[in-house]
């Protein structure tokens, strides 16, 4: 348990510490943007290599066991991850590896109903399996990503505000973190024709696939 531990902390400290925190310029000074990057992408990859074996090896101590009771709610979340994760790299979007700036984008598709996409479809992966995975392996592995998925858009935000400043506001003014929420203040509506049909079909066949053969790859049906 303690080797998974130290692997989950390892990969929260990559982000909060490492890439969300002044210490990410100053290292970016002394190596370089892109050099950087592929050191921190190598470093994220080890520490899920690291997180998945040490969850493996991890002891079974149970907490709630297995809820089958909240399968039903777990699958809903999943659907809902399997659909944001791939319709989230359609839309322009500045939080997507800061590729394109605030001020070259405005709001559509699935940007009108967040700006974290990606992000909020991890986490509800990730808060999906912990509520129906009831021991504290699960709750490391599982309760790691959920928090990155679902807190870690707070730190983006707080980061790319200080890079783009007024630019920055004007795009969020657009859009929420929060899902629906800038549609539900009346900052934007929601225009389904905007929507990448093919981001859904990925998701929605993903969904269908993995949900058919869970228990074949991961010995557990996600099923009541």
């Amino acid at each position: 348990m303690n080797s998974l531990i130290a692997a989950c902390l390892f990969f929260l400290g990559m982000h909060w510490v490492i890439s969300g925190s002044p210490l990410r310029s100053y290292i970016v000074n002394l190596l370089g943007e892109t050099l950087f990057k592929v050191l921190f992408s190598l470093s994220i990859f080890a520490a899920l290599t690291w997180m998945a074996i040490a969850f493996s090896a991890a002891p079974y101590l149970p907490t709630w066991g297995n809820a089958d009771n909240l399968k039903p709610i777990s699958v809903i979340l999943m659907l809902f991850a399997f659909l944001l994760l791939p319709m989230s790299v359609f839309d322009k979007n500045p939080t997507l590896m800061g590729l394109v700036p605030p001020d070259e984008v405005t709001a559509r598709g699935m940007v009108r109903i967040t700006r974290h996409a990606g992000l909020i479809g991890l986490g509800l992966w990730g808060l999906a399996h912990f509520i129906v995975n009831g021991d504290w392996a699960s709750h490391l592995l599982y309760g790691t990503i959920a928090f990155e998925g679902l807190i870690a858009p707070m730190n983006l935000d707080r980061k790319y505000r200080s890079r783009y400043a007024d630019s920055w506001d004007r795009f969020t003014a657009q859009t929420s973190y929060i899902p629906f929420m800038a549609i539900i203040s009346g900052r934007n509506k929601l225009v389904l024709r905007e929507l990448n049909i093919w981001g859904a079909l990925i998701g929605v066949t993903l969904f269908i696939g993995v949900l058919y053969f869970h228990q074949g790859w991961f010995g557990g049906s996600p099923l009541p």
